[in-house]
């Protein structure tokens, strides 16, 4: 039984496991991202009744924004702002009733503030962002220090006034925000604009077609190695030579023995069977590609290296997948993502990854037992064609849900990948590797 499992770590040095680096030659992390280019899309007095269409502009993008609430609004709306939440947008505070702060008194100011958050805290279930309360977005720009001092929260102002309650024209909203925007840039918005909800996709491809990525105000401030503070104002987050990967993605390498998955961890990078990059880091909140994990299971089944055609259009003949995803086709272990393409470089989903083992699982003659998927809370949300493979994945203990659910569409990181190697590794099949 061990004889293979030598044999499979003595050939995985491909396996790295390494997410491509953006282009740069100052990189000196994995966790660095230079020649990024950032922004900040906040949309200011909702929510209202085009909450769900910007919402959906920005899903289709990918793009992520920061909605500045009136508290007397936000449960009139509790559905949009917690749409808003769940879809990993930032959630911030822009007084009660959109007084001017700045001639307003102590006591004024800070019920404002207060009771938007004590809605948003009932709505969302948040106390605030990161290591402060919602951060605070002063109505009309009026705000002066003593309004700054009395906020208890960071403040947020703009490098950039599209001008759309002004104009309310989509497409000046387009041409004008779409050019002027600058890397590190905070632009406000109006959700309660119709004009600002037409032009929002064509703003949105405009700025990607110039190199922007949309974050949150929270993910700003990280990558530029910004920690907001209370009682300070902030207009942008410039490129200063800090540029880190997303907050999600980073995990302080000094502490890895910390991490959920570290006893899978230190099991496959002592096996030989996963390794750190070239700059010694395991980076376990990075994703695992398609490409990765066909990989894996292809030499795990005894899968040679070697230049082959793969029969999909998107891995050339010497790519490292190549010779796995052939026999992953060839055996419809794993099956492309559209027609003539396999997705080599995408993040592998929680049940793509189910569907897989599954279909793994059945080739070396493990068939699981009945699993009712209403166990899970999100069951509703898996796919119809991973259904089976979520179920077989679960009877066998291959693959399961944490905290009630399943998750089927979040993306495999590289520690998930590395428990999943391990189970296989020690995993009883009927059938030996070697025989397949």
């Amino acid at each position: 039984m061990k004889g293979w499992k030598t044999r499979f770590a003595a050939v995985l040095l491909v396996l790295v496991l390494c997410v491509g680096l953006a282009p740069g030659a100052l990189a000196a992390s994995a966790y660095d991202r230079p020649g990024q280019k950032l922004a900040c899309l906040t949309f200011d007095d909702g929510p209202g009744p085009y909450s769900d269409q910007i919402l959906d502009v920005l899903k289709a993008h990918g793009a992520k924004a920061t909605f500045f609430m009136n508290g007397y609004k936000v449960r009139t709306y509790a559905a949009q702002v917690q749409r808003m939440a769940a879809e990993g947008h930032q959630i911030g505070n822009h007084t009660y009733n959109h007084p001017y702060l700045a001639k307003s008194s102590d006591t004024l100011i800070r019920q404002e503030i207060q009771s938007t958050a004590q809605a948003l805290t009932e709505v969302t279930g948040l106390t605030g962002t990161g290591g402060t309360g919602f951060y605070l977005r002063p109505p009309y720009g009026s705000f002066n220090s003593r309004v700054i001092a009395a906020a208890g929260v960071p403040v947020i102002w703009c490098t950039v006034d599209s001008g759309d309650w002004k104009y309310q024209d989509a497409k000046r909203l387009v041409s004008y925000t779409g050019s002027v925007l600058q890397d590190g840039d905070i632009v406000i918005l109006h959700e309660t604009h119709k004009s600002t909800a037409q032009g929002l996709d064509a703003l949105l491809t405009r700025l990607e077609e110039r190199g922007f990525q949309l974050v949150t105000l929270e993910d700003l401030f990280w990558r530029r190695g910004i920690t907001p503070q209370a009682g300070q104002i902030y207009y942008s987050a410039k490129n200063t030579g800090v540029n880190r990967c997303e907050k999600a993605l980073y995990w302080d390498e000094s502490k890895l023995n910390t991490h959920w998955a570290w006893p899978s961890i230190q099991f496959v990078m002592e096996q030989g069977l996963m390794t750190g990059n070239e700059y010694g880091e395991f980076t376990p909140q990075f994703p695992l590609t398609r490409g990765m994990f066909v990989t894996i299971l292809g030499r795990l089944s005894g899968v040679g290296a070697g230049e082959t055609s793969s029969g999909f259009q998107d891995i050339p003949d010497d790519h490292y997948a190549a010779p796995y995803a052939a026999w992953a086709r060839e055996t419809g272990v794993m099956t492309g993502v559209e027609e003539g393409r396999f997705g080599v470089n995408s993040p592998l989903t929680r049940q793509q990854m189910a569907v897989a083992l599954a279909r793994y699982a059945r080739l070396k003659g493990a068939e699981g037992e009945v699993f009712d998927l209403s166990l899970y809370e999100d069951s509703t949300e898996i796919a119809a064609w991973a259904r089976e493979g979520v179920a077989q994945c679960s009877a066998l203990g291959l693959l399961n849900g944490s905290q009630g659910k399943f998750s089927p569409n979040g993306v495999t990181t590289r520690a998930m990948g590395a428990v999943i190697l391990q189970r296989l590794y020690e995993y009883e099949f009927p059938t030996e590797a070697e025989e397949i």
